[in-house]
């Protein structure tokens, strides 16, 4: 399989790149001070943990919104208990960065709450702190794939690794179809894409 990148910043683990200074709460914080310490910090996110030290769940701007504002509700009288999303999704420190972005997609969030052994926080990753490391060369990477097939015959028959151009995906194994690279779900049945070339 060709790539311009040896993957070694994707394969980076997750604790490289995480935000150490992780805001806690308790779940009887009422939503009002989540989101005082929300703006305070300039954070998306409060992490709701127990009198142990474990996660709870997670308070974010979407929960303040649906939970609170949504259903005209006072901040003072709905606790972070009652708002939270939970279960909460959490990672090992030593997750690639390829894992976490595959887990925030799979799971529909963007702030990935890192534990250690024993359940207690240890960071915190968001979609931005991953985006601030990867997202040029992925670009870069789509590029250099584009141009090497410039001139190619249909019967290349070498797999790329990459980005799916239609779904975003990492993929082993992309197809170029139509100008695009795409992974075999998107791309759909091989015989339909070489009958279309």
């Amino acid at each position: 399989m060709k790539s311009i990148f040896d993957r070694q910043k994707f394969e980076m683990a997750i604790k490289e790149i995480m935000s150490t200074n992780v805001i806690t709460v308790t779940p009887e914080t009422s939503t009002l001070v989540c989101a005082k310490l929300m703006i305070e910090n300039k954070i998306g996110s409060v992490v709701v943990i127990d009198n142990s030290g474990k996660t709870k769940g997670i308070i974010t701007k979407e929960n303040l919104i649906r939970n609170v504002i949504a259903k005209n509700k006072s901040g003072e009288a709905v606790t972070a208990e009652d708002a939270m999303s939970s279960p909460l999704i959490t990672a090992s420190p030593s997750l690639t960065i390829i894992q976490a972005m595959q887990t925030m997609f799979k799971e529909s969030i963007r702030h990935l709450v890192i534990t250690g052994i024993d359940g207690k926080v240890v960071g915190i990753c968001t979609d931005t702190d991953i985006f601030k490391v990867v997202p040029q060369l992925i670009l870069l990477e789509q590029e250099y794939l584009r141009f090497l097939s410039e001139g190619q015959d249909s019967e290349m028959k070498e797999d790329f690794a990459g980005y799916c151009d239609d779904c975003r995906e990492y993929s082993d194994k992309l197809i170029f179809n139509k100008g695009l690279y795409m992974c075999p779900n998107c791309a759909g049945p091989q015989e339909l894409i070489e009958s279309n070339e």
